[in-house]
């Protein structure tokens, strides 16, 4: 699986290697903070709340395909967090109306999932995306994931959950088969316990997709 830290450093990321070797590591960056760090990493939208600047985040799509050392693994399409109706059409509203700035068409592009609808009905709904970005609150993202999981294996998607949250949320991503999470705990809050548990359970128990699970751990995979 691959971690993706918010606002990390690079000396916080060899840490993070050290402590879950097994998984691969990068960074998560927002319209709010972009460093041009050489290390795999995904562009968040910063649509964590009623706000969203359009603005901010095609300059930081831009920014991003010039002045950083390598490309975005994925893009968040901008989203409305908690709804997905609105998600949707937010997200047509990007994908056919509005440009994310030269060069993005290159990009892959994860769609959101957000509470409000059946997951099979936002499934049926997502076009020009590569994979799905899980979002809504820790409870919805643990009550769906094994459908969501389900459901982007016969999409042929890769899967992203933000911030899996508790103790063992990184380990609970891993055993549920996501290709990748991101957490904001183990650097702002001194957690490398978190990774600890999370490299004893790569070692020490089976995914719950093995043949997926083995797969999305390989850092090759990402290459």
């Amino acid at each position: 699986m691959r971690l993706y830290y918010t606002g990390a450093s690079p000396e916080n990321l060899k840490r993070a290697r050290k402590h879950a070797p097994s998984h691969s590591h990068g960074y998560g960056w927002t319209p709010a903070k972009m460093t041009p760090h050489d290390a795999p990493y995904f562009l968040d939208n910063g649509a964590f709340t009623d706000h969203f600047d359009p603005d901010a985040w095609v300059e930081t799509v831009e920014r991003a395909l010039i002045e950083m050392p390598r490309s975005p693994d994925f893009l968040v399409l901008p989203d409305v967090y908690g709804a997905a109706e609105a998600t949707i059409q937010r997200h047509q509203e990007w994908l056919y109306d509005r440009s994310m700035g030269v060069g993005s068409g290159q990009c892959m592009r994860y769609w959101v999932l957000q509470p409000g609808l059946p997951i099979a009905e936002q499934f049926e709904a997502i076009e020009g995306c590569q994979g799905v970005f899980v979002g809504g609150t820790t409870r919805w993202k643990r009550a769906h994931a094994s459908e969501i999981i389900r459901l982007a294996d016969e999409h042929d998607l890769r899967t992203h959950v933000g911030c899996p949250g508790g103790a063992d949320g990184l380990v609970w991503a891993y055993r549920q088969g996501f290709d990748s999470a991101d957490t904001t705990s183990v650097f702002q809050n001194q957690y490398w316990h978190y990774l600890d548990r999370l490299e004893e359970a790569t070692e020490e128990t089976q995914p719950i997709e093995p043949e997926r699970s083995a797969e999305q751990a390989s850092i090759e995979g990402w290459a």
